[in-house]
């Protein structure tokens, strides 16, 4: 079956027919993406391109792994934010949660660095 990856989230989305015209179309469900071909050259260049698809698995395999470690980083960067949140105000803090803090904030910066080295890299790859 022929597929190309979400804009979005790199999910793989199965070509459909539409019922009225027979043109081409691609749905993220997810994401709520839609994408449509409706012209003739559109239609065969999206013909050309599935069929050199198979050459360019490689390329979007590596962009969706990047992507979802992005995710990640980011998923696990909100989830110290939460955490540093909860401790509450400084005023009202002992050692203990102190440490804590101290220790979420040395979290976060770690994770935010590695994002940014992240961003660099994928930046790198696309550019060259």
């Amino acid at each position: 079956m022929s597929c190309l990856p979400c804009i979005l989230c790199a999910r793989k989305l199965e070509k459909r027919i539409s019922k009225k015209n027979g043109k081409p179309y691609f749905v993220c469900d997810p994401c709520g993406t839609q994408f449509f071909i409706r012209r003739k050259q559109g239609i065969d260049r999206l013909e050309q391109l599935l069929k050199n698809i198979e050459k360019a698995q490689i390329p979007f395999r590596v962009h969706a792994h990047h992507l979802y470690e992005i995710q990640a980083l980011i998923k696990e960067i909100n989830g110290v934010e939460a955490e540093i949140e909860k401790l509450g105000a400084l005023l009202f803090m002992n050692d203990h949660k102190l440490r804590i803090r101290k220790a979420l904030k040395t979290q976060r910066e770690n994770l935010l660095f590695q994002l940014e080295q992240k961003g660099k890299e994928e930046r790198e790859r696309i550019v060259g």
